[in-house]
């Protein structure tokens, strides 16, 4: 007999002493997730422990709980009940792109042993311990992997939870990341101090209050109050950091603000005033919370929403606060946090280098030195103004990743987006070099406008009183766009449609469910939300006390009464009924893009749809417009944030309530800091210039301002007519997410069922297939203009290296190590670009030499923009159309 025989049998004979009743029929009673915790044979441990790839600790040999506790749920695992979980799951996750292809080959080899109709008991053990292994990972755990690296399958209920530590902390530490955040955000590359940045730096606070601080307090009612809660536990770190996550970004309005307020853009001095940015900053921050809760039923308690970007946050977490094991992972022996600082130091020390000391290391356009007056290789190779087609462009871990997270996202998403972004590169080029729209005579990979003799489009010259003057604009010129913006927007147009067409044909299940889900919710309204529900997770949430679904919907109110006084009280041009019009589109379209980015971490935007219905239906009226867009943007986007930190606290196993409340708080914080930075912003030097030296030109700034001039004060109606082929793209996105859907799925399913004797080989292709996203291959083409392919090629070999060839055969080593590498990395980073900015940047101390002066020695940086391609015609002296046609 085998020792896998051996073990089985053992098991058979444990079972009557470690059987329990299953939760899954017991929706409402938590009482058995969590179990006690009892002897389970070596042998099965060992073995478990071995297929979860987990090693011993080289200290004692010893298992840490997560394998006790998995051992003793396999054990009480009967065949009958794990067959029935393995084919519901296996057929859950059938369109699932995040379960692993090995995986999928192994329990499909399971059902077919089990499915020959014979007695189930008298299969081979190997087999009958394997099924019961994976009904034990897909009802006790997770069948992802990754999650499993960065979660337990237990809930630790002896720990501190939300204390005042972490309110201070949060609050401390959303200030200081909202700061940064803001202050950088107008840079390109911008640098971020994210949420996964400010867990090595809450880590220290936390531990210091925990060790310097006495024990003074008092009990009331039961419940002690004291100054020092204790041991600085992982779901504090958990709950601070979620606060930061959630508002530590900078919000979608900022760019409002500063194209309204700067002299370069439309020089309204109003819009400096405090009252205004304020208001309109609240709104728009917290109007999304009102949407989160129709969002988690559909993007929080399903597993397949898995949630790829919020995985490194867990990770550091465990890292800086899981107690460390002496183990040897691949002959690796180094702690999670020692790794991370050794990380970090290097980051730290080595991004002085390439942004500092030797610049061409960080914009490697070293094909352009070859020839540096030739124009044509400057716009294809070069990094600055070109469209970056480089092998090696950078040496850069900021700018390699500025376009891909190349461990946060799956690999088939890295390369998908990065291949869409490459086809854009090619259109562009077509697109330029045989002037199709007059592009030829502009830059290539600009996301300014121009008029019709090249220069920078002055929307100043074509408004009266702030409102578009027809008479002016005939005297003046229509605004052009570059190839590359001609090209981002045409994919922007084409994705809404794209998207919802073919996220609905594809993940209907889950649309059809959370809107039956949605309406059992209003009409049971005191039914628990994790009613039905029997994944590990949601048992575990049943202790916890739920948010109503009126918190949300107040919240929604109270924002949609200040909307309605934003645009009353200010001179914003905003009729009210665009709120409610607002309302309505996100409400299309956030499930879809909501169900997208917890698959797959690509997030999708409303801004170009809803500056254009805006701009056909107020013509003219460039604020409105922004602010509309500024609404749908921020609404959606908040909303999905929300949620996505919802599943941070399922999987952390976190109060939801306690999220609730210092979300509101840490978003007030972070809107009074913004502000503040945007004030100072204001006054610095030749801000948002296309030739500031140190590298805030503010991107998304000029791209807001474009796209206010183009769809707000000349309108959709005159640009469609002088870019036809558009307004066109509307029906080729809904027409392509109709076919992708008929070639990979119909298609396979008729073949199936013609040639039944090859169904196995064709699902086996079906599965392959889907594993191209077209979706994340429309997006890739909106990564021009500004950005090249310079912010995407280094993030490629990195993607391929980590989640390529070291996932799939380090996968222990993936697990432990590298999601807290890249924190790791981006911490390094964020740090030494403060220091750097303030101590050699702030108050110049340029370094002069070759190093740092080659890159705008040639045509690629010295030409910002590039001459043009085509010269503008000495007769009439402009190119285009004549006044009489626009």
């Amino acid at each position: 007999m085998t020792i896998l025989s051996a073990t089985v049998e053992k098991a058979k004979k444990a079972k009557e002493i470690w059987l329990q009743d299953d939760p899954r029929d017991q929706d409402d009673d938590d009482s058995q997730v969590q179990a006690e915790v009892v002897e389970v044979d070596d042998s099965l441990i060992e073995w478990i422990a071995m297929k979860l790839g987990i090693p011993p600790s080289d200290f004692d040999g010893s298992y840490p709980r997560e394998v006790h506790f998995m051992a003793e749920k396999l054990a009480e695992m009967t065949l009958e009940k794990a067959l029935n979980i393995v084919k519901v799951n296996f057929e859950y996750h059938d369109h699932d792109n995040n379960f692993r292809h090995e995986y999928r080959v192994e329990i499909n080899g399971l059902k077919e042993a089990f499915g020959s109709g014979e007695d189930p008991e008298k299969e081979d053990p190997e087999n009958i311990l394997l099924v019961r292994y994976w009904a034990t990972i897909f009802h006790w755990w997770s069948p992802y992997p990754e999650v499993r690296s960065v979660t337990d399958p237990y809930d630790e209920t002896e720990t501190t939870v939300e204390t005042w530590r972490v309110w201070v902390l949060g609050t401390i530490w959303v200030a200081i990341a909202a700061f940064v955040n803001q202050f950088f955000s107008v840079r390109l590359p911008a640098i971020s101090l994210g949420s996964g940045v400010c867990q090595l730096l809450l880590y220290p606070c936390g531990r210091f209050l925990q060790y310097t601080l006495p024990d003074w307090g008092f009990t009331f009612r039961g419940k002690r109050y004291t100054l020092n809660p204790g041991v600085w536990s992982q779901k504090e770190q958990l709950l601070a950091t979620i606060m930061i996550g959630c508002a530590a970004g900078t919000p979608y309005v900022t760019s409002n603000i500063i194209t309204q307020a700067l002299p370069s853009f439309y020089n309204q001095d109003w819009a400096r005033g405090f009252g205004y940015q304020f208001v309109l900053t609240l709104v728009t921050q917290m109007m999304g919370f009102g949407l989160a809760g129709l969002l988690k039923r559909v993007a929080v308690y399903p597993v397949k929403a898995m949630w790829p970007s919020l995985l490194p946050t867990l990770a550091v977490n465990k890292a800086l606060l899981a107690p460390n094991r002496k183990e040897s992972i691949n002959g690796w022996k180094i702690s999670r946090y020692t790794f991370f600082m050794i990380i970090f130091a290097f980051s730290f020390l080595y991004f002085w280098v390439p942004n500092y000391l030797m610049n061409f290391l960080q914009t490697f356009n070293w094909m352009t030195w070859i020839a540096p007056g030739n124009k044509d290789l400057a716009v294809v190779t070069g990094s600055v103004a070109g469209l970056g087609f480089n092998p090696i462009p950078t040496f850069d871990w900021n700018q390699a990743v500025a376009g891909i997270a190349p461990i946060t996202l799956p690999l088939y998403t890295s390369v998908t987006g990065f291949v869409g972004t490459f086809f854009g590169g090619l259109v562009i080029l077509a697109v330029y070099y045989t002037n199709n729209s007059w592009t030829a005579h502009i830059p290539i990979n600009s996301n300014r406008l121009f008029d019709n003799k090249g220069k920078s489009f002055n929307v100043t010259r074509i408004l009266t009183d702030y409102k578009f003057d027809k008479e002016k604009f005939l005297n003046y010129s229509t605004p052009y766009y570059s190839a590359g913006n001609l090209v981002l927007y045409s994919a922007f147009f084409s994705i809404y449609t794209f998207s919802f067409v073919y996220t609905i044909l594809m993940d209907w299940r889950a649309m059809r469910d959370a809107i039956v889900e949605t309406a059992k919710a209003l009409r049971y309204i005191h039914r628990s939300n994790y009613h039905g529900r029997v994944d590990p997770f949601s048992r575990y949430m049943r202790r916890h006390k739920e948010v109503p679904d009126w918190w949300f919907y107040l919240t929604l109110l109270i924002m949609f009464v200040l909307a309605i006084v934003l645009v009353e009280v200010w001179p914003v041009d905003t009729p009210v009924w665009s709120i409610v019009f607002v309302m309505g589109l996100v409400a299309v379209f956030i499930i879809p893009f909501t169900v997208f980015v917890s698959y797959t971490a690509t997030s999708l935007s409303l801004n170009v749809l809803s500056e254009l219905i805006i701009g056909y239906a107020l013509p003219g009226r460039f604020m409105a417009l922004n602010l509309i867009k500024a609404l749908s943007v921020q609404i959606a986007e908040q909303a999905e944030n929300y949620t996505s930190d919802q599943k941070l606290t399922h999987y952390a196993h976190l109060p939801p309530r306690s999220i609730f409340w210092l979300q509101i708080w840490a978003t007030l914080v972070n809107i009074f800091v913004c502000l503040g930075v945007i004030q100072f912003q204001l006054g610095l030097d030749k801000i948002c210039d296309a030739d500031n030296r140190l590298k805030f030109t503010c991107p998304s700034e000029t791209t807001f301002f474009t796209a206010s001039i183009a769809w707000g004060v000349i309108g959709p109606k005159k640009m469609f007519d002088k870019y036809p082929v558009m307004k066109w793209m509307f029906l080729f996105g809904a027409c392509a997410g109709l076919f992708f859907w008929f070639v990979q799925v119909m298609v396979p399913y008729y073949m199936a069922k013609k040639w039944p004797k090859y169904s196995e080989k064709i699902h086996y292709y079906r599965r392959k297939c889907l594993y191209f996203n077209p979706l994340i291959f429309v997006v890739g083409m909106l990564a021009w203009a500004p950005q090249n392919l310079t912010y995407k090629v280094g993030g490629l070999y990195l993607a391929i290296l980590f989640n390529g060839y070291i996932k799939s055969r380090y996968l222990s080593w993936w697990r432990k190590y590298a999601y807290v590498l890249e924190a790791a990395m981006d911490t390094g980073i964020a740090l030494s670009g403060i220091i750097i900015f303030f101590s050699v940047q702030y108050h110049p101390k340029d370094l002069e030499w070759w190093g740092n002066d080659v890159i705008y020695d040639g045509m690629d940086g010295g030409g910002i923009p590039l001459p043009p391609h085509v010269p503008i015609p000495e007769d009439p002296g402009y190119f285009g159309p004549p006044p009489s046609q626009w």
